[in-house]
């Protein structure tokens, strides 16, 4: 898998674009994250706008690590991505825009992404959900 290593320094990204692979090469990137300290203590999520396309895919960023969803390498052209965090007094900080180049190709027929990216309120229960498992488990441990 390649990965695009990406430095987060308060709003500006280094390097601001990079080639993620060619159209239809599904699961094949992810971006990791190099945060400054500014990053630190927010929630973060990183919101990607494939080619061509005015709706955003958004994630939320749990680590320094994220899969380049299936929407952007769906489709050729440059992609763009915005990192963006909140701290717990309501500080807002939001990166500059990077860019990602998708490289077309000859498309094999039949192939649609696998996996769509799941909503934002979905990706918050699905994290609600193990983190409330990772709790009982604790709780079992501790008696």
């Amino acid at each position: 898998m390649k990965e695009i290593n990406i430095k987060a320094d308060l709003w500006k990204l280094t390097p601001d674009w990079a080639v993620a692979g060619t159209r239809g090469s599904f699961g094949s990137c992810r971006i990791v994250f190099d945060l400054s300290p500014d990053w630190q203590c927010m929630n973060k999520r990183i919101t990607f706008f494939p080619a061509g396309e005015g709706e955003g895919v958004l994630l939320l960023l749990s680590g320094n690590t994220v899969r380049v969803p299936d929407e952007v390498m769906a489709r050729a052209g440059t992609a763009s991505f915005v990192l963006d965090g909140i701290d717990p007094d309501g500080n807002r900080l939001v990166s500059t825009r990077g860019e990602l180049r998708v490289i077309d190709t000859a498309f094999p027929g039949g192939r649609e992404p696998k996996e769509y990216v799941p909503s934002e309120l979905d990706q918050l229960r699905l994290e609600i959900t193990s983190l409330c498992r990772e709790i009982e488990a604790l709780k079992k441990e501790a008696v």
